[in-house]
C-alpha cells in the first residue's frame, strides 16, 4: 500500500447500534459529544438523550498517520545532543544531523524572534490585501493549520540604524562570518562555492499539528546536496513540536520504506529518533534528505525556527513548482554563494 501524500484526520460518532440514523435525529434532542485528544486519539463516548440522561456509544478512535508514526518513535526516542568526540562536519556528513549549541547569542535570537513577529504580522496583511504576491512573502508547508513558512530578507533595503536587514545581517554574521560556529561546517561539506538556497523561519502556533515523516528532497547517492540550519530563537521543550530526526536515515532504503505504509511502520517501530529540544541561539544542521518532521504545537507558546539552505554547486536546483525552495524570488535569482555572503556581511559589518 503506497504511502498517502496528505493525512486526512476525521473524527466519526457512532450511535448505539440498536437505533438507526433517522431514529436517531427523531429521538435525540441533543447530539454532545465528550471527546478525548491523547497524542492525537480522538473518542467519542457519550450523546445526551432527550431526556437529559448521558447514554453511552461505541467508541471510535481515529488517529491521524503522523501521531501514529510519533507512537511508534516514542520508546526510541532521545534528545538531541551535541558529539563532541569528532568534529560537527564530520558527524553531519555521516549521520545527517548534528547540534551546534550557542550558534546565535541569545542577545540577537531575542531581536531576531521580535523582527519575526513583526514581519509574520505585516506579511499577513500584504498579502490577504494583495499588496505582494503570497510567493514572495511564504513558502509551502506541509501541515499548514497555525504554521508559516515565512521568507525573510538579507541585504536588501539596507538603511542606516537598526533597520530589519541589519538585524538579518547581524544574525548571519554570527553564524557564517568570521569567528561562527555554523560557517566552517557548511564550508568543510559543500565548498565555499555553494549557493544560498533557503533563507526564511518555520513559525508553529499553539495547535499547529505533527508534519508526517519525510525528507525534503529525494535521496542522492552521489553527494552530499543541500545542508540546512535551524536556529532556534527561543527556548523549545517536547509540547512545542521540536523537530524529530531519524539519524543515518540517509540511504535508499529508508526513502524507500517510509513511502510505504506497511514498511514504514515496521522501521519506525523500531528505529533511533531524536527531539530537537533546543535552547535560544542553538541551531540544529541537517542533510535534507535525512528522514525527519516537525512535531505538533500542544503548548502555549509560539516556535520560531530562522533557517538557512546551501546548494552544492555541481548538484542540479531540486527546486519544483511544489517546492521551489524557502527563498524570496527576487533573492534566489542572485544565486549567492557562501563566499559572496560572507563578503557582504564583513562589508556591512
Amino acid at each position: 500500500m503506497k504511502r498517502r501524500v496528505e493525512s486526512v484526520l476525521s473524527i466519526a460518532f457512532l450511535a448505539v447500534s440498536s437505533i438507526g440514523s433517522n431514529a436517531f435525529l427523531q429521538h435525540h434532542s441533543t447530539f454532545v459529544p465528550i471527546i478525548s485528544n491523547i497524542e492525537g486519539q480522538y473518542q467519542c463516548k457519550k450523546v445526551v438523550l432527550a431526556s437529559g440522561a448521558v447514554q453511552d456509544t461505541e467508541t471510535t478512535v481515529i488517529q491521524s498517520r503522523a501521531d501514529l508514526e510519533a507512537g511508534f518513535l516514542l520508546p526510541n526516542q532521545t534528545d538531541l545532543q551535541m558529539d563532541i568526540s569528532r568534529p560537527s562536519s564530520q558527524t553531519l556528513a555521516t549521520r545527517g544531523v548534528v547540534r551546534v549549541d550557542d550558534g546565535l547569542s541569545a542577545s540577537t535570537a531575542q531581536k531576531l524572534q521580535d523582527f519575526v513577529d513583526d514581519t509574520l504580522e505585516s506579511s499577513l496583511v500584504e498579502v490577504s490585501t494583495f499588496k505582494v504576491p503570497r510567493n514572495f512573502r511564504f513558502a509551502n508547508v506541509l501541515e499548514k493549520t497555525n504554521r508559516w513558512d515565512m521568507l525573510l530578507p538579507f541585504d536588501d533595503n539596507q538603511e542606516e540604524g537598526e533597520s530589519p536587514s541589519a538585524i538579518m545581517l547581524e544574525a548571519m554574521n554570527e553564524l557564517l562570518g568570521e569567528g561562527g560556529k555554523i560557517g566552517p561546517i557548511i564550508e568543510d561539506i559543500l565548498g565555499e562555492d555553494a549557493v544560498l538556497y533557503e533563507l526564511a523561519c518555520l513559525i508553529s502556533d499553539p495547535g499547529s499539528n505533527r508534519q508526517e515523516i519525510h525528507p525534503d528532497i529525494v535521496y542522492s547517492k552521489d553527494e552530499i546536496p543541500l545542508i540546512a540550519c535551524f536556529v532556534s530563537l527561543q527556548d523549545i521543550d517536547s509540547t512545542m513540536g521540536p523537530t524529530v530526526f531519524i539519524p543515518d536515515s540517509v540511504s535508499e532504503d529508508h526513502h524507500r520504506r517510509i513511502n510505504d505504509d506497511t514498511l514504514a511502520d515496521a522501521m519506525l517501530q523500531n528505529i533511533p529518533s531524536c527531539i530537537s529540544t533546543l535552547k535560544m541561539g542553538d541551531c540544529s544542521l541537517y542533510n535534507p534528505t535525512v528522514l525527519h518532521a516537525g512535531g505538533g504545537n500542544v503548548s502555549n507558546r509560539r516556535r520560531r525556527l530562522f533557517y538557512f539552505t546551501f546548494l552544492a554547486s555541481s548538484v542540479k536546483d531540486p527546486s519544483s513548482d511544489f517546492n521551489p525552495g524557502s527563498i524570496n524570488p527576487i533573492l534566489k535569482q542572485r544565486n549567492l554563494t557562501l563566499k559572496e555572503v560572507r563578503e557582504s556581511l564583513k562589508s556591512n559589518s
